[in-house]
This record gives C-alpha cells, sequence and structure tokens, in this order.
C-alpha cells in the first residue's frame, strides 16, 4: 500500500500476465480490509458466509455464490457480517491485460466503458450465466495448466459480453462527474488520516483539508464512510494498534503513542469498547 495515496502499489501477478487471485478469510482487526484504491479491475467471489463491500457511495451485503465487479480506481472497503466465518476470492487484473493494441470497436465501446465506470454502482453478479465464466476463470487458475493464460483471458472476454447484456454499463454524466469529484476528495481525506495517524487530527484540519466547513465535511465524511471522522480515526488506530500488539513485544504505552492516541488510559478504554478485552488481554490471546 502506498502511503501516500492509499494507492494500493503491488504488482499483481507477473508483469508479463497481469492477473493474480487472493484468498482472504481472515479480519484484519475488525474489517476484511480497509478502504484503500488500485488501477486494477476486481472480482470479489464470495465462497463461504457472506461481507459487507463498499464501493464509493454503494454498500452490499456479499453473499455465498455472489460476486461483485470492482472497477479501476474504485474506492472500496470489506466488513465481515456478524461472527460467521467468511471466505472470498478477489480476482485482481490490470486493464492492459484485455486492451485492444490499437484503439479499436472493442476498445471504444466495451473496456474504456468499464474503466470510466462510475464509483457508487458496482455489478453485483448472481443467479446469471456470466457467474459461470468466474467459475471457470478460478478453476484455471487453480489448475494453472499451459494455456491457463489463454483460457482465462478467453474467459474475461466472454465474462464481459454477459455483463454488458445483463447489466446497465453507462458512461459518466456530468452529475456522475460531481460524484467522481467526491470520490476524488474522500480519497484525499483517508490519505491524509493515515499519513498523519499519529498525530493529534482534528475536524477543522480534516475540512480545511478538503475546503469545506466542519458541519459540510461532517456530514460528507458520514455519508460515504458511514462512520463519523472520529469514529473512523479511532477505528482504525485501533486495529493498528491489534495489529502491534499481535505482531510486536512494544509495550502498550509505546503502542498507544504510535498510533496516535496522547492518553493512555482513553487508549485502553476504546481499545476495550472496541475489542471487548483491554490491549493486554488481546495480546495474552494471541500468544
Amino acid at each position: 500500500m502506498n502511503k501516500d495515496t492509499l494507492l494500493e502499489d503491488r504488482v499483481h501477478g507477473d508483469p508479463m500476465f497481469a492477473f493474480h487471485i487472493y484468498m482472504v478469510d481472515y479480519l484484519d482487526g475488525d474489517v476484511i480490509f480497509q478502504w484503500h484504491w488500485h488501477h486494477e479491475m476486481e472480482f470479489l467471489v464470495m465462497e463461504e458466509g457472506q461481507a459487507l463491500i463498499r464501493v464509493g457511495t454503494s454498500e452490499t451485503i456479499l453473499q455465498k455464490g455472489e460476486a461483485i465487479f470492482i472497477p479501476s480506481g474504485q474506492l472500496h472497503a470489506a466488513y465481515p457480517v456478524g461472527t460467521h466465518r467468511f471466505r472470498l476470492q478477489a480476482i485482481v487484473f490490470h486493464s492492459q491485460l484485455v486492451n485492444s493494441a490499437t484503439y479499436d470497436t472493442l476498445q471504444s465501446n466495451f473496456i474504456d466503458l468499464l474503466l470510466e465506470w462510475e464509483d457508487d454502482e458496482p455489478i453485483l453478479i448472481k443467479g446469471t450465466s456470466a457467474f459461470r465464466h468466474i467459475e471457470a476463470i478460478l478453476t484455471h487458475y487453480k489448475q494453472k495448466k499451459e494455456t491457463y493464460p489463454l483460457l482465462i483471458k478467453g474467459e474475461l472476454f466472454l465474462l464481459f459480453s454477459h455483463l454488458f447484456s445483463e447489466f446497465h454499463v453507462q458512461r459518466k454524466t456530468p452529475a456522475r462527474t460531481e460524484k467522481s469529484e467526491n470520490i476524488a476528495r474522500l480519497k484525499q481525506v483517508l490519505t491524509f488520516i493515515d499519513r498523519n495517524l499519529h498525530e493529534r487530527l482534528t475536524i477543522k484540519e480534516l475540512s480545511s483539508h478538503i475546503q469545506m466547513s466542519e458541519g459540510h465535511f461532517n456530514r460528507f465524511f458520514k455519508s460515504y464512510i458511514k462512520m463519523t471522522p472520529v469514529d473512523y480515526i479511532n477505528h482504525v488506530r485501533i486495529n493498528k494498534a491489534a495489529k502491534l500488539l499481535k505482531d510486536t513485544n512494544r509495550s502498550v504505552i509505546d503502542i498507544s503513542l504510535e498510533v496516535g492516541f496522547e492518553n493512555t488510559s482513553y487508549f485502553i478504554r476504546m481499545f476495550k469498547r472496541k475489542k471487548a478485552c483491554t490491549p493486554s488481554e488481546f495480546r495474552k490471546k494471541q500468544g
């Protein structure tokens, strides 16, 4: 993850075949993955349980046997639903894998449309003929026969064909462009929070960073993130602290300062509220 932009900057797959599938069945703190974005397109496929997927302004409960398509550049996050087990596959690939070598009809009418797709309208794929191509992609990747790159690329084109046939995909309109600008501003403020998490952060500072009044900023932030700015900052800080408690031997006081809590007692109180145990108890459980 690029700490300057919240842009996930790792290479997915091989540079000669920009495609990879990740299996996720664990929590990062109390989230599946935090808000982030990347240039690659992505299909999230639910194999077991369910998860809350947020993409831009949308919120979807992804159930077993369903998939959701996340276009390039879209801010997204995933959260568990209750305490149920879950397992999802993330199919991640760069647009270069499906781009045309020259600017042809395929590029103009289809691939570019996917790249320009609106932030807050992800496609939920369930019980459609498109899903069989997702299953085929998972199978080809698992088996990795000699020709699997050809098979996967072919299945992607077939999958896109079904998406255009079964769903309404359209380019951004001026009204939608305003939403895109809001997403860009949200990326900016989330990046600022992430980069300055160890510092004292105020609503005044955050709102001025994207040139909003404090009241407007609070409403704007909550409409997208579904938390107040203060709740979100504490949420990220506590999850970062939990990771440090698990992975290091640093003292509770050091960790509380590292994640931005000036008062250790307040940190312990907030940690217990979020995790139902103290930091020391949490560390012992990881033991």
